[in-house]
């Protein structure tokens, strides 16, 4: 399945709190639309983040956190590079 990435800017520093709950809200919105989360990177400061997912389009993606509440800047396909 395809790997999509999932850009995101917050307006203040997020908490691990916040990311928990981000995170318990788009479980189900990911499950009924079977995308998979790979994973996560968050800035130092708690502004800015990447999260990874497999799913079968982009549009299911932006779905998942509409619905979710989560916000997003952009989704684009992406391939792994690795060294």
């Amino acid at each position: 399945m395809p790997i999509f990435i999932c850009e995101r800017t917050f307006a203040a520093p997020q908490t691990e709190e916040d990311l928990s709950a981000q995170a318990h809200a788009l479980h189900p919105c990911l499950e009924a639309r079977d995308i998979e989360w790979l994973g996560s990177n968050i800035a130092l400061d708690g502004t800015r983040g990447i999260c990874m997912f497999e799913a079968a389009d982009a549009e299911r993606v932006r779905e998942a956190n509409r619905t979710a509440n989560v916000p997003f800047d952009r989704v684009w396909a992406a391939r792994l590079v690795r060294p």
